[in-house]
């Protein structure tokens, strides 16, 4: 009954489109009624019936769409009562317009990415994130005794994250007891006995969560991650890397898997092969981001996709992994593992971050990444600086809204402003391209010359003369060509 009166409250603008939409239907009626009757018609009564008849039709049409949009208003407000951490996003999420969105594969890991895919889901419902699932080590010694551990913390994150269920019960899967332990790992722990497969645990807990998107560990193998330092020590296990480079004070030479024969979920593949728009972190650059670029597959079918390739830079620099860090190493750093030139954009926020910003968030740690791009290897890449800060518990985060727009935007458009990625990228590869064949082009003509040279030189001493080393007319033709087309080029 109450739900009833609320249509007939002052201030539901529902009431007077009813109206409306009564006397549409009555005017049309009573000039169809009144032309049956009428046997004839003046050209002034046509144009007046006509009149009226179009007039009510659009009355009806305009009456109920703006009536089923005051009523969609009112149900929400009714919604919201019962409910107040209901957000109207929420209630869209199921709109086929966000099932037509871009494709967009995400590969990161940590806080990072979560927070993105929250801003993501809002203009798409095609996400597909791809996190490292690794088994821990603590020594070389377990290691060498297969005594893992799996750690799903990222992938639990990203489920809350994508989830469209009520916000109390996905924030279940972050919750942590006041020993340490985790429900969401021991969700996913007896998922995985009572499925008998991690992957079926992870499409199992997406289901009830009502997870948009995809979301898949790159291996379901055990992966062990290992790092070689500057000092030459080998560090084995995800979890060791940090502690060790900070106790050693030696950054991170290269990383590598222990095991080079893990094979790549085949949905990872699929995904990238269908992106739109593929995005780079943000995330630990080595245990988050280019621990899944060491798998050649995937390596490879970024380099190969027709979409754009996106790197999102971390606000501050992680300790015991990118200490130091600018923006140029960051993306050299990617493109070491990926392939040089593969990246379209890099997206970097220049927003201050000041020293109370790091004293209140508990950052002290930590150092902002600083902007240097007279210092990427990539001429190509497109720089995008917004300011992105926003302040959580202890930590400084990325605006996630303000991000997913600039990804969405990225994703339809070849260009930002009035740079064009594409003929940037092929004019800088083709200056490469003509450089690499000045090269060959005068080592070639110096063998010649060479070869020719010793051949003379060689004749010479066969005869027992001393005479001047003087090149064929033949041969100054071929070099005189290899110069010209030096000098066109």
């Amino acid at each position: 009954m109450r739900d009833l009166i609320e249509w007939l409250k002052p201030g539901a603008r529902v009431k007077r489109y009813i109206f409306v939409l009564l006397l549409s239907v009555f005017l049309l009626i009573f000039c169809g009624t009144s032309l049956g009757k009428t046997d004839d018609l003046t050209p002034t009564m046509l144009i007046a019936y006509v009149l009226l008849i179009s007039l009510s039709i659009f009355g009806i049409v305009f009456s109920f769409i703006l009536a089923q949009r005051n009523i969609l208003l009112v149900s929400l407000k009714n919604i919201s009562k019962r409910n107040k951490n209901v957000r109207i996003r929420q209630l869209l999420y199921g709109d086929p317009r966000l099932k037509k969105g871009p494709r967009v594969v995400v590969i990161g890991g940590g806080s990072g990415l979560p927070n993105l895919l929250k801003g993501l889901k809002e203009y798409t419902s095609n996400i597909t994130a791809v996190v490292n699932v690794s088994a821990d080590d603590y020594t070389l010694t377990s290691a060498m005794s297969k005594e893992e551990r799996i750690t799903p913390g990222d992938i639990r994150k990203c489920i809350s994250a994508l989830s469209t269920s009520e916000s109390d019960f996905s924030k279940l899967l972050t919750y942590k007891e006041e020993t340490g332990i985790s429900i969401g790992n021991s969700i996913i722990n007896a998922l995985t006995e009572i499925t008998g497969s991690f992957p079926k645990a992870i499409d199992k807990l997406s289901d009830i969560f009502k997870v948009q998107g995809d979301i898949y560990p790159v291996t379901t193998d055990e992966l062990i991650l290992c790092a070689g330092l500057e000092n030459g020590e080998v560090v084995v296990g995800k979890e060791n890397i940090s502690e060790r480079v900070r106790e050693t004070r030696t950054a991170i030479k290269q990383i590598f898997l222990k095991d080079g024969s893990l094979k790549v979920v085949p949905e990872v593949i699929d995904a990238i092969n269908k992106a739109n728009i593929i995005v780079l972190g943000p995330g630990s650059l080595y245990t988050s981001i280019a621990s899944n670029l060491l798998f050649e597959d995937v390596s490879k079918a970024i380099v190969k996709s027709k979409a754009k390739k996106v790197y999102v830079a971390n606000i501050m620099n992680q300790p015991g992994q990118t200490e130091g860090y600018t923006l140029a190493r960051y993306v050299n750093e990617i493109e070491r593992y990926l392939g040089k030139h593969v990246l379209d954009y890099a997206i970097v926020n220049n927003g201050e971050i000041t020293p109370e910003m790091i004293k209140d968030f508990n950052q002290e740690d930590s150092t902002a990444v600083t902007i240097d791009l007279e210092n990427i290897q990539n001429r190509a890449i497109c720089v995008i600086q917004e300011d992105f800060v926003l302040t959580a518990k202890n930590a400084l985060i990325h605006d996630a809204d303000r991000l997913a727009e600039i990804i969405m935007t990225l994703s339809k458009t070849k260009s930002i402003g009035d740079l064009n990625i594409v003929s940037i990228k092929k004019k800088h590869m083709k200056q490469e391209q003509m450089l690499s064949n000045k090269r060959a082009i005068k080592s070639k003509l110096r063998e010649l010359k060479n070869k020719r040279i010793q051949k003379k030189v060689m004749k010479n001493k066969t005869k027992g003369k001393t005479k001047e080393v003087k090149t064929s007319a033949k041969s100054q033709q071929t070099i005189n060509k290899l110069k010209d087309k030096i000098s066109k080029e």
